[in-house]
């Protein structure tokens, strides 16, 4: 699969997934749990985001292989104790996905990619919803 350009720090998550653990909960339940949610979310709108609407020009030159390069496999996979998904754009595929987010000389961004993908309010959002569901496991661990 090709480079991605969406990156999160779940270093963060250390210390609730340490909780988590003390408390006896599933700390592999809690991160695929998480991580799904999140992938989700960011496929999602990664789908929204290439409509016609957002496209430059209005689509007018969209083939649809912008959006066939969106990964869909949201499926959290695990590489002993490190978790990861595969989110965005399959850049071993034919799209322009890279070009709309960053833009051409030419060509203005596709602003909702643009702020999924370089700004940091979006990725802060995302990791708020993943410190969420962790919290959501930890409380169902201490039976609250």
């Amino acid at each position: 699969m090709g480079r991605n350009t969406l990156k999160l720090d779940s270093s963060a998550f250390a210390g609730l997934l340490t909780q988590l653990e003390k408390l006896g909960g599933s700390v592999r339940e809690a991160v695929d749990d998480a991580m799904g949610q999140a992938a989700e979310t960011i496929k999602d709108d990664t789908i929204e985001a290439v409509e016609n609407a957002y496209l430059p020009a209005g689509g007018k030159y969209s083939t649809g292989d912008t959006r066939e390069s969106i990964i869909a496999d949201t499926t959290v996979r695990w590489e002993g104790n490190l978790a990861w998904v595969p989110v965005g754009f399959d850049f071993n595929k034919p799209g322009a996905g890279g070009w709309l987010i960053s833009g051409t000389p030419r060509m203005r961004p596709d602003e909702k990619l643009h702020r999924m993908y370089r700004e940091k309010r979006y990725m802060k959002q995302i990791h708020q919803d993943m410190q969420e569901v962790i919290m959501d496991h930890i409380q169902d661990a201490m039976g609250v």
